[in-house]
């Protein structure tokens, strides 16, 4: 795996991962660490928009368009066909991994990512998120969610209790969490 290490993972999705990158170790850089190919999967994730595995070169582009570049299509073939050892041209996993890790490390930063997705859930553009834009950005993604749940969701985003989620709310609240997942791991 990434990290060369042997030991078997107590996590499922990092047990997935290192079965992953054992099969396609030589596409992944050997400095990555476990913590990180996670981070880089997160990401891979949320960007593969249809879920079909694969980041397509239109949902590269949102990708980079949510996070305030603007290459040209020609820009974006090129990253990506620098990486496509398939030749099919999207990005798996594995290739999506090697691309972010080497020189494009910033546009997966875990508040790039939250920046992203909040941009994507705020529809109107507005800087906040309204309760219905936010249950309707939940159910594009696939997270379903019963009422009680999503008031729960919507208690700890909405910290000023005003009925919308602004940005830093928003980041507040991940952030904190990717924070505490980095203290609690170290």
């Amino acid at each position: 795996p990434c990290t060369r290490s042997s030991t078997p993972s107590a996590n499922p999705r990092a047990s997935k991962l290192q079965t992953i990158f054992k099969r396609d170790s030589p596409l992944i850089p050997v400095t990555l660490t476990l913590d990180q190919v996670m981070e880089y999967e997160s990401a891979f994730r949320m960007y593969d928009i249809n879920g079909d595995g694969v980041i397509s070169v239109l949902e590269f582009k949102t990708l980079l368009h949510t996070v305030g570049l603007k290459p040209s299509d020609e820009e974006v073939m090129e990253m990506i066909e620098s990486v496509d050892i398939d030749d099919n041209g999207v990005l798996s996993l594995c290739e999506f991994i090697r691309l972010m890790s080497n020189k494009h490390k910033p546009f997966v930063t875990p508040k790039a990512q939250f920046e992203a997705v909040f941009r994507a859930f705020d529809s109107d553009g507005n800087g906040q998120l309204s309760r219905e834009e936010f249950k309707k950005s939940l159910f594009s993604v696939g997270q379903r969610c019963s009422e009680d749940e999503f008031e729960n969701l919507m208690g700890e985003l909405d910290r000023n209790m005003d009925g919308r989620i602004s940005k830093k709310e928003f980041l507040s609240v991940f952030l904190t969490q990717v924070a505490n997942r980095a203290s609690s791991s170290a």
